[in-house]
């Protein structure tokens, strides 16, 4: 890069990272020449999770963070514990572990494996089968999601022959063929237009993003019911109603396209 340049980053769903230089040319700082190469624009939005918020904690108290799963409640309690596990199982799942068509095509040697990485990460008691099997839980939703947005990308490009050459950093080529194989199988299009006519149907939807209900619920909790958490009636109208001007509840309905 030439010097007084800037450099512009990029980091497309598949994680890569491009990269372009822009001289700093006095002569052009009153008449700045607009940037039409969708391939060097930035992106706005939040980032990919990169683990460093979790490495400044660890460092901040002095060992690895404590996960503990109440029996019955599926995740951790607690916000910021539930974030970063599901954030890490996030990145292993993407990293990893094979990308599978179907979660029991996996081996219980390449779960296991997947979840020693975590472990490595944070202080769990896999003695506890409970906690164990919610984590497996976890990277398999995890997994599930990196696979939907795989097959976004799939479907942007035309024809299915280009989408075939389409490099995942993070996937093999059989890998990603063998997902493409089944993303352009009819029955599967068949099924994925049965669901999306199911989706239209949900009249309302909540607003709290990615949290986790169990750790929104138990702060809802402590902020507005002395510590003890809501019923589902009362955590429905915390999650998915707004209280107007007037006084009134408002329920969040989705819009659909039709």
């Amino acid at each position: 890069m030439a010097p007084g340049g800037r450099v512009s980053r990029q980091t497309t769903i598949t994680g890569a990272s491009t990269q372009a230089s822009r001289l700093s040319d006095p002569s052009n700082s009153n008449n700045p020449t607009p940037n039409t190469d969708d391939s060097t624009r930035i992106r706005k939005g939040r980032g990919r999770t990169m683990r460093k918020g979790l490495e400044k904690m660890k460092k901040s108290i002095g060992r690895k963070m404590v996960i503990d799963i109440p029996v019955g409640k599926g995740r951790p309690v607690k916000a910021i514990p539930s974030a970063k596990l599901s954030n890490e199982l996030g990145i292993i799942a993407r990293n990893f572990l094979s990308l599978p068509n179907k979660w029991k095509e996996l081996t219980r040697d390449d779960k296991d494996v997947a979840l020693i990485r975590c472990h490595e990460k944070f202080e769990i008691n896999w003695d506890e089968h409970y906690t164990k099997d919610r984590c497996e839980d976890i990277l398999k939703n995890r997994s599930r999601q990196w696979r939907y947005k795989l097959k976004k990308l799939f479907e942007s490009a035309s024809p299915e022959e280009e989408a075939r050459k389409i490099e995942v950093p993070e996937l093999t080529p059989e890998n990603w063929n063998r997902l493409c194989d089944m993303w352009a199988n009819p029955e599967h299009k068949r099924r994925c237009e049965i669901n999306k006519v199911n989706r239209t149907k949900l009249k309302s939807n909540h607003f709290m993003g990615s949290r986790a209900f169990v750790a929104a619920r138990a702060e809802i909790g402590v902020k507005e019911h002395e510590g003890v958490e809501p019923n589902r009636i009362e955590f429905y109208k915390s999650t998915h109603t707004r209280v107007k001007k007037d006084g009134h509840l408002q329920r969040l309905r989705l819009t659909t396209t039709k």
